[in-house]
């Protein structure tokens, strides 16, 4: 993977507001609610994401997964799995 992309992708989701993330979410057609949206980056705020760390990204999702609901869970997923082509 391209060093510089990683970090890229690393600092915007570090740094998503949930603003953005619903925004992201439309943009691919993915219904996500704003109380939704805050709970996940509160989520994802609780620790440095890194999108190499595939043990980091799993955890990130079960956790979505026990503190939110399935569709919540499942939304992240699809938003991260479009970035998937530029992980290791």
């Amino acid at each position: 993977m391209n060093m510089f992309m990683q970090q890229i992708i690393n600092q915007k989701i570090n740094s998503i507001t949930a603003v953005e993330l619903i925004k992201q979410a439309e943009k691919n057609q993915i219904k996500l609610s704003e109380s939704q949206a805050q709970k996940v980056v509160s989520i994802l705020k609780t620790e440095k994401i890194d999108v190499g760390n595939a043990e980091q990204v799993e955890r990130i999702l079960a956790k979505l997964q026990t503190e939110t609901d399935s569709h919540v869970a499942g939304t992240i997923q699809q938003l991260l799995q479009q970035y998937s082509h530029l992980l290791p």
